[in-house]
């Protein structure tokens, strides 16, 4: 709301465009938001309109929407505002994986490019491509450097590829950096990364699941992959380490994501029927990861928010459902 003031005065642009206001009016917000939960998402559809043999094509239409619970006669509608929208070239990409997010920006990977947006502002940019080839939607996130306050996006690409074996490496791009376009890290990552995968960020790091499956040379870690933001360096977060033997495919039985200003790992047990919640604040050390909630539903759902207290916000297939916890 506060773009719409830049253009009262030039005074009013250098505060409002100032890097220290910017990162102490995000700071109110967050804890405005700690205080006053909200039943309030931003939606991004991704539409399919071509079907392959695997995936297909998706709509190069983009656009984003304030999707609000509101009760309405004792009744719980939801209602969608469009915010932001914009239009590529139908030749512009085919396939795109999850969107990653970080402090209101928005990251788009696809087969050729990754895009950030700001729908707060209605910006946009085209990240540059890289010098490393790639025919699909390699591993990307991104998250916050907290010892710069700049933002960055990761991406994973290959080095090798043979027999099963895979190495890995990681590259850099610092949004408004002074830096070259993308930069290779000092250090590669140790373990393969599952593929296409967009990584989850909480609190200056950048999480991802393993590839198991190519990981020839290296015992389980029963983890997550680490990667901080700040020094660059990789490390593992232990995985539910009590129930882990429950665990047989991370990507489709572990669902990642910040919930409630916590890691959150949502662990579907589809012979139960059940899934259960588990949840940490300490990821360098995270034994205490704690089941929070266990729920009884037929189909898998993925945690969205918690709007109040005894509340959850969730998707079960194209439809999102506010869940009475108590």
């Amino acid at each position: 709301s506060l773009a719409r003031f830049k253009s009262v005065s030039k005074a009013w642009l250098a505060i409002i465009s100032d890097p220290s206001f910017v990162l102490a009016h995000l700071q109110c917000s967050k804890e405005s938001q700690h205080r006053n939960p909200s039943s309030s998402l931003l939606v991004t559809p991704q539409v399919l309109v071509e079907r392959g043999p695997v995936v297909g094509a998706f709509s190069t239409n983009i656009c984003f929407y304030q999707w609000s619970l509101q009760e309405e006669d004792m009744n719980m509608r939801g209602t969608q505002t469009l915010v932001y929208g914009r239009h590529f070239p139908a030749t512009e990409f085919r396939k795109v994986s999850t969107m990653a997010h970080c402090d209101g920006l928005m990251l788009l990977p696809t087969d050729t490019k990754a895009y950030v947006f700001n729908p707060a502002t209605r910006d946009a940019i085209a990240l540059p491509q890289s010098q490393h080839k790639h025919g699909g939607c390699l591993p990307v996130g991104l998250g916050l450097d907290t010892s710069t306050g700049q933002y960055k996006v990761a991406r994973s690409f290959y080095r090798s590829r043979s027999s099963g074996m895979v190495a890995m490496g990681m590259e850099i791009f610092t949004i408004n950096g002074e830096e070259d376009p993308w930069r290779e890290t000092l250090v590669d990552p140790p373990y393969p990364i599952v593929c296409p995968q967009t990584a989850t960020h909480y609190k200056g790091y950048l999480f991802y699941f393993i590839n198991k499956k190519s990981n020839h040379q290296y015992p389980d870690p029963k983890g997550l992959l680490r990667f901080s933001l700040v020094d660059e360096t990789f490390g593992v977060t232990s995985l539910l380490p009590n129930i882990y033997h429950m665990v047989e495919d991370e990507g489709k039985d572990v669902y990642l994501n910040e919930l409630g200003g916590e890691l959150c790992a949502t662990l579907f047990i589809l012979g139960l029927r059940q899934v259960l919640i588990f949840m940490t604040s300490d990821v360098l050390n995270p034994a205490d990861w704690s089941c929070r909630y266990g729920i009884h539903l037929p189909n898998k759902f993925y945690p969205l928010a918690l709007p109040a207290s005894g509340r959850i916000l969730m998707r079960v297939g194209n439809q999102v459902i506010d869940y009475d916890l108590e």
